[in-house]
């Protein structure tokens, strides 16, 4: 169905394409020149318009092209590569990890908001420009949930996660049959909405259905609309974006009258202590000191769930992965007979797991979320940035001019065997061995290999001046929601290993995939 809408277009704009990357590719000396210098992987040799062929066929192959241009220019000559892709239209340069220092270039220099507005094709899925160029809720997110501030969150995620599993996942000791990524997106999304809006809004099923099919459009539409030739968005994203802003309406008719109220009690009182402790609370000041046009309760609302939409799509694909690569590892077994004794030690000691200190002892459980996040990655290649003046020296003699868009090879990165043993092997325990087994409490201390420490070999969370901000709360609710299945919960796949692919740049997430769950007879935390 996907290919029998996308091909008509894709072929009926084939010739045209190659003329419009043309026209981008040679539209300065300074872009001529870097791509002349530059190795391409994909073209094939000897057939008409090779260009246009190989950014149309990026759409199914990025993954192969990125995967063999790492190792045979990246690895061996460590040296950039210049890669087709669809998403373009035309190249992005494929930059060594020797260069990885590049990120903590000045935004003058180098910026990642554009790259990001073209991931998600924002404009064509939010109206209200503001929410997506003025961002004021993320910059609430750098200041309020920090590696210090995350502490106060813990309790309410705790008891949000344990309701959500008791009334989504159940308390039945038979099994019975769910869809694995709707069943973990529940419980981040409930989770999630807890600390955005606190209770009892954000146990309101018909919003917790509405935000669910709110992000799955939202990030199905932003993927056919980045298969689409550049040109042809304008008058194709529109139609791909109407879903979306149907279920946009529909969540903003939910928490418009409750952003209403909740502004008419800040500014009825001064006193912190008498307002719900949640983030729109942290919002609501910000937006005031930003301008009163910034107070409107529609945009408020969207700023709301443009956020929610962010963290319940990556938490929850990160969640979703966590469960297929753990219960789906041949492993298993050994692996959640050692999760769950260091859970229930902890859960002990903490008399539960509803604070950051309890959370941070949980050593286990943060190497198998690290790993997991290492072997499914959300994409093929991250962390993209666009030259905005001058040009950047990548080395060998390379400048690279003003509008050309860079990116890193993360998921070669992640499985390359010289940073990783066994690279394809998903080893639960991978950051807590040593040569004599597991690692102490004490030895992790130092957090080198913590779930939230980000390293050249190890870019989920991003690197440099611009890391995930968020990767603390991240990190704390999803080894929560791990830690509560693991003690409760026995889980199978059916239908045995879940296996991805790549749309592009993006790995795909599972959606289909069927996992079976029981209340374990002993679960009572």
């Amino acid at each position: 169905m996907f290919w029998n809408l996308l091909l008509p277009p894709i072929l009926a704009t084939a010739c045209i394409s190659f003329m419009h990357y043309l026209i981008t590719l040679f539209r300065s000396r300074d872009s001529v020149r870097l791509w002349a210098q530059l190795e391409t992987v994909s073209i094939p040799p000897g057939r008409v318009f090779p260009w246009a062929r190989a950014v149309i066929h990026s759409i199914i192959s990025i993954q192969g092209n990125v995967h063999r241009g790492y190792h045979d220019i990246c690895k061996e000559k460590n040296r950039p590569f210049a890669l087709p892709t669809m998403w373009m239209g035309g190249a992005v340069v494929v930059l060594p990890p020797s260069q990885i220092n590049l990120l903590n270039k000045p935004d003058s220099e180098l910026t990642g908001f554009n790259a990001l507005l073209d991931t998600i094709q924002l404009p064509y899925m939010v109206s209200d420009r503001e929410v997506y160029e003025n961002v004021i809720h993320f910059d609430v997110v750098r200041k309020k949930m920090t590696k210090k501030d995350i502490g106060s969150l813990a309790a309410a995620t705790a008891e949000e996660i344990n309701v959500a599993l008791l009334e989504s996942w159940g308390t039945s000791t038979e099994w019975k049959n769910f869809n694995g990524w709707g069943a973990c997106g529940r419980i981040i999304a409930q989770a999630t909405l807890r600390v955005l809006i606190g209770l009892p809004l954000c146990r309101d099923e018909v919003l917790l259905e509405q935000t669910r099919l709110y992000s799955n459009s939202l990030f199905a539409g932003n993927a056919v609309i980045n298969c689409l030739p550049p040109f042809v968005r304008p008058l194709l994203g529109p139609l791909v974006a109407s879903p979306t802003k149907f279920y946009q309406y529909r969540c903003q008719r939910i928490l418009i009258p409750f952003v209403e109220e909740r502004i008419a009690l800040w500014k009825e009182t001064n006193e912190a202590e008498s307002m719900p402790d949640d983030f729109l609370h942290w919002l609501i000041p910000s937006c005031a000191k930003a301008g009163l046009e910034q107070l409107d309760p529609a945009r408020i609302a969207m700023r709301l769930l443009a956020l929610n939409t962010m963290f319940i799509f990556a938490m929850g694909y990160v969640f979703a992965h966590c469960v297929f690569d753990l219960y789906g590892s041949p492993s298993r077994d050994e692996f959640l007979s050692s999760l769950e004794t260091e859970c229930q030690d902890v859960w002990e000691a903490h008399h539960g797991l509803s604070s950051k200190e309890a959370v941070d002892c949980l050593y286990r459980i943060d190497s198998a979320v690290r790993e997991s996040m290492r072997i499914s990655d959300v994409g093929v290649t991250s962390l993209p940035r666009d030259v905005v003046s001058g040009a950047i020296d990548i080395g060998h003699g390379i400048q690279v001019p003003q509008g050309v868009r860079m990116v890193f090879p993360t998921q070669p990165i992640h499985l390359d065997p010289e940073h990783y043993d066994n690279p394809l092997r998903y080893d639960a325990f991978r950051f807590i061995r040593n040569p004599n087994g597991l690692a102490q409490p004490r030895q992790r201390e130092r957090g080198d290999q913590l779930l939230t420490s980000v390293s050249p070999s190890f870019l989920a969370f991003g690197y440099g001046r611009h890391a995930c901000p968020g990767r603390w709360f991240v990190a704390q609710t999803i080894k929560q929601a791990l830690a509560y299945v693991v003690m409760n919960y026995d889980v199978e796949l059916v239908g045995g290993t879940v296996r991805r692919k790549a749309l592009l740049n993006m790995m795909v997430p599972p959606t289909d995939a069927q996992i079976r769950i029981r209340r374990k007879p002993c679960g009572g935390t």
